[in-house]
Parts: C-alpha cells; structure tokens; sequence
C-alpha cells in the first residue's frame, strides 16, 4: 500500500496547485516496483483548503452541505490528476470510494481488481458519522485497508525525511514507546496532524503491516521503501497482537 500525502501532491500554501512533475515521479517509482500496490492520496490543497473554510475537520461533525458537496468536487478533481500521473506511468488506476472501500466485500473487490491488473486508488472524503459531517483522513483509510488487506508494507509518501525527534533529526525506528515520548509543535491540519498520522501508522503496525515513512521529493529513497529495501526514513514495525513477549 502506498499514501501519497497531501503536501507532497500538491503546494498546500496554494490552493489547487498541483505537483503533476512529483507525482509522476512517484507513480514510475510505483510502475518499476512491480508490485501489486492500492494507492491512498490526502487532499493537500484541494481538499483541506476548501475543508477549512467551510470548518470540516475529523475531530468534529459539522451540518455544511455545502461544504461537503465543494469539499469532495475538490477531492475528485485532484484524484483525476493523481490518476493521470498513475497512467503516464503506465499503471491502470481504478478509483473507489472510501466509504465503500472499507468492507470486507471491497477488500475482496479490491484483490480481483489487483490480480487483474488494476490499481486500486482511493483517497480522505467527507462521510456523515450520524452526527453531521466528518472528514475521513487517507490515514485513516490506510490503516483501515491494512487491517483488511494485510499488506506486508505500507509507504507514506511525506514532505519530510520521517518522524522527526525534537532536534529535527529523523527516528529511524519507531515503536508505541517511542512515539508516546514525541512532542509535536506543529499545528494539525482538517486531518489531525502528524501526530495522528503516527497513531495510525502504529495501528497498521499492531496489525502486522510494516510503515514506512519517507520523503514523497526523494524518489530515490521511495524506491527502495517500496521495495523493502533499507531506506532514509522512518520504520514503523511491531509484532502483530497476539505475537508479544
């Protein structure tokens, strides 16, 4: 599984402006991995912009219709984008929606559409949680389609080296100890911040997915995470539950 994050896609400083030379990149990185990969992408600044200004975030329900249909129009023009790229690099993406993405049934869905051939993509959506709308973070999702899917790695494409210490240095290996000692200053976006980006990489990891956090500008370094080679990055990887001494 790959996540393409939302800052390295796009400039989030500039609303819908998107980063079609870093993407296409990426998506050959993907093509010459040879590998069966589903595809997650965040919303960058697309989604979050427009997320924002109508108050859309995944920590609260809000009642904006109208900032739910603007926010997910924003989110499909970007995955059109990220799909291209994808086909530029000779890959067949297939977009599904999140909401129905997370089933048992998709994830079978999902596993004919890779045997085929096809690229599973899906990416951070509004859904209504029965209180009002929520946005649902491409973090989120991967962790939910690792539970399901049980890839042997998940890659997440960010704008930084990994998880950096408090020096700024990046933590090579990451466990739930470790990351209950980190102190992020950064303020989160609608999608809850690296902090919670790391909580759900450590979900995948207690479901025996291995993380791997690493540069999305450095596709040299992405390669070689994809492809289960040591990297410059950050690895998430703990015994599933179950497994612990």
């Amino acid at each position: 599984m790959v996540k393409l994050g939302g800052s390295v896609i796009t400039e989030k400083g500039v609303a819908r402006s998107y980063r079609a030379g870093v993407v296409n990149r990426l998506a050959k990185a993907i093509a010459a991995a040879g590998l069966q990969v589903v595809v997650v992408h965040g919303g960058g600044s697309f989604g979050h912009s427009v997320a924002k200004k109508f108050g859309l975030s995944s920590r609260k329900a809000v009642a904006s219709a109208k900032g739910v249909s603007e926010t997910r129009r924003a989110m499909f023009e970007l995955n059109m984008k990220v799909c291209a790229s994808l086909s530029s690099a000779g890959l067949h993406p297939y977009t599904i929606s999140p909401f129905y993405a997370m089933t048992r049934e998709s994830a079978l869905f999902i596993e004919r559409l890779l045997r085929g051939g096809a690229t599973p993509v899906t990416f951070g959506d509004v859904v209504h949680d029965g209180d009002g709308f929520r946005v649902l973070s491409g973090d989120t999702i991967c962790a939910e389609l690792s539970d399901l899917l049980k890839p042997a790695r998940c890659v997440m494409a960010m704008d930084a080296d990994g998880a950096l210490d408090s020096k700024g240095k990046v933590i090579p290996v990451l466990d739930e100890k470790t990351l209950r000692s980190l102190e992020f200053g950064r303020a989160p976006d609608v999608t809850g911040g690296i902090l919670f980006k790391l909580q759900e990489a450590v979900r995948m990891a207690n479901s025996g997915t291995e993380v791997r956090l690493v540069s999305g500008l450095r596709p040299a370094e992405f390669s070689k995470a994809l492809s289960g080679l040591d990297f410059y990055g950050t690895r998430v990887r703990l015994p599933p539950r179950g497994q612990r001494g």
